[in-house]
């Protein structure tokens, strides 16, 4: 047997630390701040086939109310409250807020990111849900925290929430900002509502 399996494109591959590092320094950088380590608990900064994103102050919170929907088409800003939190964020059971991330990052044409939660949250029941990092795509990623568990949650503000891993392939024909959806969430810097 052995060989390389019909189909197969040699182009496509995850980024190592290395690379990752070498792309952060660039310009404009990939991740922005970068920490070329791990700190913390939990931990953030460059893993080795990965980076640990934080958790950045800045929340949108659901306030509820008669009549309001969370619709992805458009949802009312009244149906969010803006909180920012300098230590912790406690987060009840069953509820989810909308939170970003402190690094910025600045897709090439050529990468996509694919976004994952953190191992010591998930162990409390944490789901982190993030779209993938598109080729083109810049801004603070808008981070949906959800709290499965029956328990209270408590966020570490500053401290690691997810971990990002890239993959380098052929540049798509349209990039984030080319496709027909117009590129919404270019350049967002917050937790930003549904456009």
């Amino acid at each position: 047997m052995g060989g390389r399996a019909s189909g197969y494109d040699s182009r496509v591959s995850i980024l190592s630390d290395r690379e990752i590092a070498a792309l952060a320094r660039g310009n404009p950088p990939l991740i922005a701040p970068f920490t070329p380590r791990q700190e913390g608990k939990p931990s953030s900064g460059l893993g080795s086939f990965g980076y640990d994103l934080r958790l950045g102050p800045r929340f949108l919170i659901p306030e509820g109310g008669a009549g309001l929907i969370l619709d992805p088409q458009g949802t009312p800003a009244e149906a969010f409250r803006e909180a920012t939190c300098k230590g912790t964020l406690e987060l009840l059971p069953g509820a989810f807020v909308l939170g970003e991330s402190v690094e910025r990052f600045a897709m090439p044409p050529d990468l996509v990111g694919l976004c994952c939660g953190k191992s010591s949250y998930a162990r409390c029941g944490l789901i982190v849900n993030v779209t993938p990092l598109e080729p083109g795509w810049r801004g603070r990623l808008t981070l949906a925290l959800i709290n499965a568990s029956p328990l209270p949650l408590r966020l570490h503000v500053g401290q690691g929430i997810a971990q990002i891993v890239f993959f380098r392939g052929e540049r798509p024909a349209r990039t984030y900002g080319e496709k027909e959806a117009g590129g919404a969430y270019q350049d967002q810097v917050g937790p930003t509502l549904p456009r």
